[in-house]
Order: structure tokens, then sequence, then C-alpha cells
């Protein structure tokens, strides 16, 4: 959460500065290679989603040893409430202290977060549920690779976006990787899981950040998102399976859906625009809109936790719902 709320003050501080990168670059000697009309100011508003989606799954593993009802209407809550202070802080803090601007959004999404979680509390007696982990770690492998789509350090936007800005795809990747080992390793049911559950994010991140200067960048190289994809959504989809030969199915198919994203990277278009589309509608109120350059990106990366989570369905929810006992006590799906 403090990797988030940075990463969102870093990006909603330097708003001001972005609009002005944007003069400068469509003013006299403006060329097809330059940003273009509000396409910037795009990138920033993804950003600041970004940074958004990390503080999300902070909450998510934060209330997990709660009751399930309690650890999703906490989220839900804090979601919310962090839209809306994307939109009403956002002008507020513009141009102004990080620190101060990253600590309201945590206090923000700390306050909502706790108060939705003692409303949907529950008087029955009831087992912390797996699901808010499994949801953290689907959304923060999701995200992770759709950062290398926002083109940050491309010789398109390089030279045009704020220092503060450039800083916030790396903290914002830091947070989701961080988000995918905890949930990861707590939902790990054996010690050697909870070690792969943090030496993958760690390569995903290894292989998404290179050395730039004096601090990092997002790699944007094609293959890079698939690579990023499978490594960081490999420890909740192969060390959570049971048996060894589930989990040898499940890391074969894992390795040929990330070769095929390697090698055809346009694989991932459709879930990016689907999901960019659905990212406008959320920082459309704060300011964020498509002009005749740009698309918003960090949306598709809840379609791809969507797409993580359908090998959980079959093992769990679908099993509750439809799972029926036989005549002879056996169950069976209905």
């Amino acid at each position: 959460m403090v990797l988030g709320s940075w990463a969102w003050a870093l990006a909603a501080t330097s708003m001001g500065a972005v609009q002005a990168a944007e003069a400068r670059a469509l003013g006299p000697g403006h060329t097809p290679d330059m940003p273009g009309q509000d396409e910037l100011a795009l990138v920033a508003h993804d950003a600041r989603l970004a940074a958004m989606v990390v503080v999300v799954c902070g909450v998510l593993v934060g209330l997990s040893a709660l009751r399930r009802r309690e650890a999703l209407a906490g989220a839900a809550g804090a979601a919310a409430a962090v839209v809306v202070a994307n939109v009403v802080l956002g002008p507020v803090v513009d141009g102004g202290s990080v620190l101060v601007a990253g600590v309201c959004l945590a206090v923000v999404a700390c306050s909502a977060g706790a108060l939705a979680a003692r409303v949907g509390a529950v008087r029955a007696a009831a087992r912390p549920s797996r699901l808010p982990l499994v949801l953290a770690a689907a959304l923060a492998a999701g995200t992770l690779p759709v950062l290398v789509l926002q083109g940050m350090t491309s010789d398109r936007y390089v030279e045009w976006v704020p220092p503060a800005l450039a800083t916030a795809n790396p903290a914002t990747a830091l947070g989701l990787g961080v988000a995918v080992a905890a949930a990861s390793g707590v939902l790990a049911r054996r010690t050697a899981d909870v070690v792969v559950a943090v030496l993958l994010p760690l390569a995903a991140l290894a292989v998404l950040l290179q050395p730039s200067g004096s601090g990092w960048q997002v790699r944007e190289d094609l293959w890079v998102p698939g690579v990023v994809l499978g490594l960081a959504a490999a420890p909740a989809l192969v060390t959570t399976r049971g048996s060894a030969r589930g989990r040898v199915v499940a890391a074969a198919v894992l390795a040929a859906a990330v070769g095929v994203m390697a090698l055809v990277p346009h694989v991932l278009l459709l879930p990016v625009v689907v999901g960019g589309m659905f990212g406008l509608v959320v920082t459309g109120p704060a300011g964020a809109y498509v002009n005749y350059d740009g698309l918003p990106v960090v949306g598709g990366g809840l379609v791809l936790a969507a797409l993580l989570l359908l090998p959980q369905v079959p093992t769990g929810w679908l099993h509750r719902h439809w799972a029926a006992p036989d005549a002879a006590g056996r169950t069976v799906v209905s």
C-alpha cells in the first residue's frame, strides 16, 4: 500500500508538469513522433490507475485474515474510496508534496477499507477465505505486464515525461511484484512453494525493469509482457495444485501460453483494448480521455486478471455450487 500510494502521489503531483511538457511538444517544430494533444496526460492518468491497483491489492492482502465477506467488503470499499480520491484529491495535490499526497491516499484507503469491512462483518462463525489472496495475486499478475505497453520510456515519450512520473512506473511495478509474492506466499501449501512464490515475482521484476542512469525503467521489448505475465502468474496457478500431475499440467499449459505471447505479442491486444476502455471509465471523471493519439492500457490488466482466475473456478466456486452427492455418497458435478 505504501508503494502504491507513493506511485500515485508521484503521478498525481506531476500533472501540471505533464501539461507543460505537452504544451512544449505541441509548440513550433511539432512532429508526429512527439506526444499529441492530451496524449501524455492520458499516460499519466494510466499510471495513476496502475498505482491504485497496487493499493487495492494491498488492501486484499491486508484483510485476507478476516472472513471472506468482511475482506471482500473492505476491499470493495477501499477500491471505491480510491477511485473517488483520484478524482477529488488529484487536482488538489497537483504540484504539491509527494509525501502529503501519498499519506492522504493511504489514509483514505485504510479508513474506507476498515469501515466497509466492519459494515460487512457477519455474526456467524466462518473461517478466513483464500479468495482475497487469489484475487490479489491475479490482479497484480495481470497488471504487471501491461506496464510495458504504456511506452513511457519510448523515443516518443522519454524526452517529455517529467522525472516524477517516470519514477512512478518502477514504483508501481515493485508494488505489484510485492503483492504477487505476498499473496502467493500465503496461498502456498509447502515451504518450497513459498520460496517459489517469492523467487518468481523477483524474476518477473528482473525481466521487466532495467537500469537507467541512477534509477530504473520499464523494459519495452515486445517479448517482455508475455514472459512477465507467465512468471508472475505461475506461483498462484502452479504451486497451489495439490497433485504432482496437476502441477505438471498447469506448468506445461502456462509455459505454452508464455511462448505464444512472447512470439506473437499481438494476442494481448484484444484484452488491452477492452480493458483499456474500462480503465478510461474509471479515470475519465479525473480528466482522462482519448484524443487522436494514445490508448489507456492498464485496464487491460483487469481482463488478464479475470483470465487468470478462470483456472481457479473448477476447484473452488464451481465445485461448491454445482457439486452434489450421488446415491452412493460420492460427489459428482451436475
